[in-house]
């Protein structure tokens, strides 16, 4: 295999060189990504009722239980942001999803709600030890022209866990009741760990340990817009973290929805949400990152507005639109990054952002809730959610529309460019051809 680390896709790589090729690498990765991002995540939603009556006691420990996994999430996103340059990043990868399995395991396996505490901080501080370098790996593989595409697949991977996990908590309940919810985690951590065999087995690295120099360049040094995406990103997480955490209890307040009903219309968009990492990736691959990028952020806004409006025939179709929206936006986030940025400046910046996002997510939940309970009602709280996302679509516009780094392909004569830039730190911006 070549030693030396590669500045661009390795597309076309085969088993010459040991590399699987990019679709191979895709896919491996939106397995690690369903695992640490998915199963991870979200399979507690799914048994929190059980949970909460057999071990935890109240809802407020089932709470703090849940916090303790998104927090963990989040301090692994900064130490990753910090520190993920120094390590060759499909290995921080295959370290990062075994440790997330072994959080999982704890979970399935814990006695008393002290080791639960353990096993969800384990489970979700490093799972970000999966997310952020998952960046760099796919950078490295696939194709400039591809790359939306491959970014939205490895998103995929979430929804599809979501859904996986939906179905196997069904199957356990009918095999051995409505109360059961070790078998759940049981299931899970059976798929996760063929994932993780695959994985360990067939993901090649993707280059050296980069240089330190240039990975510890400030964000808004390597990449041009880096505030207004930040922003963008931030004030999205806003509307997103509305949206999400509410949506339920709205439709049975605000427009009279049963239970079933509400339940029914979150699973819709958990569905949408498996495809639309796939199909805006794909459209921004033809039409652009920036653009697609506004108009998703404005639509996401748009969809929120079908609640304090009340527009109750438009629900189902606001609701699918929204989960194509929530994982298209950041397919197309990581996509627009990979075209400035080259793969050892990947897992730095989308930690920042991820980070941005996070925060959000931790904060807005709270206002949301807080406005419901002074005005009694869920309408002024999806009207923030449409204003920020409006919001960010406005600010997602004054990202600098940049043209993509060349790509050569393998084994060919690299295209004709202009000359590289150079930044503060000497490194490389990445040649620029027009669209």
């Amino acid at each position: 295999m070549n030693p030396e680390p590669p500045d661009v896709s390795v597309a076309g790589a085969g088993p010459a060189d040991g590399r699987p090729g990019w679709k191979s690498a895709v896919l491996l990765v939106m397995g690690a990504v369903a695992v640490s991002n998915g199963f991870a995540r979200f399979t507690y939603a799914f048994v929190l009722p059980d949970m909460t009556a057999d071990v935890l006691g109240s809802y407020s420990v089932a709470g703090a239980l849940g916090a303790t996994n998104l927090g963990g999430y989040l301090a692994g996103v900064v130490v990753m942001t910090a520190f993920a340059h120094r390590f060759e990043a499909t290995r921080l990868l295959k370290t990062g999803l075994v440790l997330t399995l072994v959080g999982l395991v704890i979970v399935a396996t814990a006695p008393h709600p002290s080791l639960l505490f353990v096993g969800m901080l384990v489970a979700g501080s490093c799972s970000a030890a999966v997310w952020i370098p998952c960046t760099s790996v796919i950078s490295s593989y696939a194709p400039s022209a591809r790359r939306g595409l491959a970014f939205g697949l490895v998103t995929a991977g979430i929804g599809m866990a979501i859904a996986l996990t939906g179905q196997i908590t069904a199957w356990v309940h009918a095999a051995a009741g409505e109360g059961a919810w070790r078998p759940v985690w049981a299931v899970v951590v059976a798929v996760s760990a063929v994932v993780t065999v695959l994985v360990l087995a067939f993901l090649r690295p993707v280059e050296r340990q980069p240089d330190v120099a240039v990975a510890r360049a400030r964000l808004r040094t390597v990449l041009p817009g880096a505030t207004a995406l930040l922003l963008s990103y931030g004030v999205y997480g806003v509307s997103f973290a509305i949206y999400t955490s509410f949506l339920v209890a709205a439709l049975q307040e605000e427009l009279g929805y049963g239970s079933g009903a509400a339940a029914t219309a979150y699973s819709l968009l958990g569905l949408a949400s498996i495809t639309g990492g796939v199909v805006l990736g794909r459209v921004s691959d033809r039409w652009g990152r920036r653009p697609v990028l506004v108009v998703a952020l404005l639509l996401a806004g748009a969809a929120s507005v079908v609640i304090p409006l009340g527009w109750t025939a438009l629900v189902l179709p606001s609701v699918i639109a929204y989960g194509l929206l929530m994982t298209g936006i950041g397919a197309v986030v990581v996509a627009y990054l990979s075209d400035l940025l080259e793969p050892r400046d990947m897992a730095a910046a989308f930690g920042a952002i991820t980070l941005s996002l996070g925060v959000a997510q931790l904060v807005a939940p709270p206002v949301g809730g807080w406005l419901v309970d002074a005005t009694g009602s869920f309408r002024l709280t999806f009207v923030v959610a449409a204003g920020t996302g409006a919001a960010a679509g406005v600010l997602a516009g004054f990202l600098p529309a940049r043209s993509r780094r060349a790509v050569p392909p393998v084994g060919g004569t690299p295209p004709e460019v202009a000359p590289p830039r150079s930044g503060p730190s000497g490194n490389r911006h990445g040649n620029e051809v027009p669209r």
